[in-house]
């Protein structure tokens, strides 16, 4: 390929090849270096800012319909779930989260329905939610906005 002046010498290839070698070195160990100084430099936990940045992971998200807003008005709010949560975590992780009392937890199952589109069949997700029930005086501000 030396048509067009652009053929490397055999020595400043290797010297090219060793000098890539060396920057994938010298990455690997700042990365290491970062890491672990990161997991040092960790910020206290007797800050008195508590910022809520996650939501637990079993209540992802609230249902939002019109009968979840209408349930919201008695007391009861309505959740999406994994369908492997059970009422004695969802309980745990409202009362966790929201730092209210809870009565009563009820869930519903729904499995996916079969759907088509052209010829190709599948099947939806299945489902669960959960219905909290809480002390009554007690609120969530779930919907706020919606």
């Amino acid at each position: 390929m030396a048509i067009f002046g652009n053929k490397k010498t055999s020595a400043s290839a290797a010297k090219v090849a060793g000098a890539k070698d060396v920057t994938k070195k010298k990455k690997a160990l700042t990365t290491t270096e970062e890491t672990s100084a990161a997991v040092t430099a960790a910020p206290a936990m007797d800050d008195k800012k508590k910022v809520v940045v996650s939501v637990h992971p079993l209540l992802a998200n609230p249902r939002v319909s019109e009968k979840a807003a209408i349930l919201t008005s008695k007391g009861t709010y309505v959740f999406n779930v994994p369908t492997s949560a059970n009422k004695i975590e969802v309980r745990k992780a409202v009362e966790k989260q929201y730092k209210v009392n809870v009565i009563r937890v009820n869930m519903l199952r729904g499995e996916g329905k079969m759907v088509r589109r052209g010829r190709t069949t599948g099947q939806r997700a299945d489902w669960k939610k959960a219905l909290v029930t809480l002390k009554s005086g007690q609120k969530i501000e779930i919907h706020s906005g919606v």
